[in-house]
C-alpha cells in the first residue's frame, strides 16, 4: 500500500511543481517592466486585461492631444474678454450720448458753419462707434472661445479621471493580491519587488487624479 501512496503524491508534486514554476515565469516577465500594463502578470488576467483595455483611453483623454485642452489655463483668461465687453459696451453708451448731445446742438444751429462744425464732430463720434463695436464683437467672440475652451476642457478632464480611476484600480486589485503571493521563496521575492512597483503606480495615478480633480474645480470655478 506504500508503493501507490507514494507514487499519488509524486503525481501531485511534480504538476504542483510545473504550476509554480509557470506562474514564478509569469511573475518574472511581469517584473521586467518598470511600470505599465505589462508589469501586471498574465495570471491576473482581469486585471491585466483592464489595464490594457482602459489605458490607451488616459492618454487619450488625459494628454491633451486630440481630444482638446485638460486645462482652462488661468482665471485671467476668463477675466480679460469679460472685462473688454464691460469697456466696449461703456464707450458705446457715452459715444452716443455725445452723438445725441452733437445731434441737439447742430439742430439748434445759428448758420451753416456751425452745422457742419457738428456734422463734422457726429462724424467723428460714429467712426469711434463703429470702432467700439468691432472691438465689443471681438470682446464678445473671445469669451465664447472661452468658453467652449473650458466646457471642452471640463467635458474631457471628467473622462480622464474615469479612466486613470479604471486604471488605478486594475492595479490596486493587483496589489492586494501580490501581497498574499508566496508559494515558493523565488516567487515570494518577485511578488515583492512587483508590489513595490504596483505601490509606485498607484501613487501615481492618485496624484494625477488628485491634480485633474483640482484643474476641474477651476475650470468650473472660471466658467464665463
Amino acid at each position: 500500500m506504500k508503493l501507490p501512496t507514494m507514487m499519488v503524491v509524486m503525481t501531485l508534486v511534480v504538476p504542483l511543481g510545473l504550476a509554480f514554476a509557470g506562474k514564478l515565469e509569469d511573475f518574472k516577465d511581469a517584473d521586467s517592466f518598470d511600470e505599465g500594463c505589462d508589469s501586471i502578470p498574465v495570471t491576473y488576467s482581469s486585471e491585466r486585461s483592464a489595464c490594457k483595455s482602459e489605458g490607451p483611453k488616459v492618454h487619450e483623454w488625459c494628454d491633451g492631444g486630440s481630444r482638446g485642452p485638460v486645462s482652462s489655463g488661468n482665471e485671467e483668461k476668463t477675466a480679460t474678454p469679460k472685462r473688454d465687453i464691460e469697456r466696449a459696451t461703456r464707450l458705446r453708451s457715452d459715444l452716443k450720448d455725445q452723438r445725441n448731445k452733437a445731434e441737439r446742438s447742430r439742430s439748434g444751429a445759428k448758420d451753416d458753419a456751425e452745422k457742419r462744425k457738428y456734422d463734422d464732430e457726429i462724424k467723428a463720434i460714429d467712426q469711434k462707434l463703429s470702432d467700439a463695436g468691432k472691438e465689443l464683437d471681438a470682446a464678445k467672440t473671445a469669451l465664447d472661445a472661452r468658453k467652449k475652451h473650458v466646457e471642452t476642457a471640463i467635458s474631457n478632464l471628467d473622462q480622464c479621471g474615469s479612466y486613470r480611476r479604471a486604471v488605478m484600480n486594475s492595479f490596486a486589485a493587483t496589489l492586494d493580491k501580490m501581497r498574499s503571493e508566496n508559494e515558493t521563496p523565488d516567487i515570494t521575492s518577485i511578488s515583492q519587488s512587483l508590489v513595490r512597483k504596483y505601490e509606485r503606480s498607484k501613487s501615481g495615478h492618485e496624484q494625477q487624479i488628485t491634480a485633474k480633480q483640482n484643474a476641474l474645480s477651476n475650470c468650473r470655478r472660471w466658467t464665463p
